[in-house]
């Protein structure tokens, strides 16, 4: 192999070294190569002796090749250290194997764990996942929606709480494939997946409910920059005003309370904000993140949960079942998710469905049960 190396090497530079030895040097790409130039697939197939069509079956892992022809081919990749360019034969083909993926943010547990799930979905049918975030800026979500395609992915999933008009009109224009969370309305290239949130928000209420609660405190968290409120947040919201209007009990009095910032700092502040001075006797937190600084600023003043006070999240992310107690929460399926929006994606036919329904389910744990009989604590004035 080393023989043939120098042979290839010689023909291909016309330069001839000491001692018959080539040796792989770094080129400005980070791609090994003889000489330092840039190892191509058409080096890869002179080197191995097999036309242009059998490297790329080999690299793309379809079309007939034989078990030894496959291993020459990958012998000649590994000695040569070629490494595809993607981005060149995205630019080559009609439907690239990437798929787009926009989340608001990576340390929001909801947003990561639906990246991890939608790659495991795409994998299944022989894609990957380009993932970015937002930061729930709009600026950065139309940027971001920019070098996605600019990158010739083959579909894109927007899975955001922010919104922006002309990343979406861009979009529109490409003619790829593309599934928006919640927002707008179907086009031809562009699918809305709708959530459940009032269903969710009007289990967690009718739950609380049933249980003999008829103080509600309902916690969220609005953005940290000026703006409309976020799409997700905006839906919860109407969907726990929806549901207490539905409810009509006699006697029900519910509080909102809204704090800017991350979910776990603003759910902590909203406790500290509201306690001694507002009777609840059971908490809908807007998010998990947000119940989890709920829990915080309850268990700091001695409140037991849910002797005490109850405790609803939403998302059921997955750190909500180590919370001590365990939370119950309203579940937005991330594999049921991400097994639709790839399916829309991968299905490119006009027919296809524009307008997708993802519903929601209450999940009991450990966090909800009757209220007390007397509050232990005066923790009221309703204000």
């Amino acid at each position: 192999m080393e023989a043939l190396r120098y042979a290839w090497f010689v023909k291909r530079t016309g330069t001839k070294t000491a001692g018959h030895t080539v040796r792989a040097s770094t080129n400005q790409t980070g791609t090994p190569g003889p000489g330092g130039k840039r190892v191509r697939i058409q080096d890869v197939a002179s080197f191995a002796g097999v036309s242009l069509g059998t490297v790329s079956a080999v690299l793309n892992n379809n079309g007939r090749v034989s078990t030894a022809t496959r291993a020459h081919v990958q012998a000649a990749i590994a000695s040569l250290g070629y490494r595809p360019d993607l981005y060149a034969s995205n630019l080559a083909r009609r439907h690239t194997q990437m798929l787009g993926l926009l989340v608001s943010n990576l340390q929001n547990p909801f947003f990561a764990e639906t990246a991890q799930a939608m790659e495991d979905e795409a994998a299944r049918h022989g894609y990957r996942i380009s993932l970015t975030a937002s930061n729930f800026s709009p600026e950065q979500h139309r940027a971001a929606v920019k070098q996605l395609l600019g990158a010739r992915i083959a579909g894109l999933a927007i899975i955001t709480s922010e919104h922006d008009d002309t990343a979406r009109q861009l979009i529109s224009a490409s003619g790829i494939p593309a599934v928006f969370l919640d927002v707008g309305k179907p086009e031809e290239n562009l699918a809305i997946l709708r959530v459940d949130s009032r269903g969710g928000m009007k289990a967690a209420v009718k739950h609380l409910i049933q249980l003999g609660h008829r103080d509600l405190l309902f916690v969220r968290n609005s953005q940290e920059a000026s703006g409309p409120p976020l799409l997700s947040h905006r839906l919860r919201d109407q969907g726990f005003a929806a549901a207490v209007r539905s409810c009509a009990i006699e006697g029900l009095k519910t509080n909102i309370v809204d704090v800017r910032g991350p979910g776990a700092d603003a759910g902590e502040q909203a406790i500290a904000s509201v306690f001694g001075r507002i009777h609840f006797t059971a908490v809908i937190a807007i998010t998990d993140m947000v119940a989890m600084g709920v829990y915080r600023g309850l268990q700091a003043r001695g409140v037991r949960i849910p002797r005490e006070v109850s405790v609803v999240g939403f998302d059921n992310t997955y750190f909500s079942r180590f919370l001590n107690p365990p939370l119950t929460t309203v579940d937005v399926s991330r594999s049921d998710l991400s097994r639709l929006v790839i399916a829309s994606l991968l299905q490119r036919k006009k027919t296809s469905q524009r307008l997708i329904h993802l519903p929601t389910s209450l999940v009991l744990r450990e966090s909800t049960a009757a209220p007390p009989q007397q509050s232990p604590r005066k923790r009221a004035k309703k204000v």
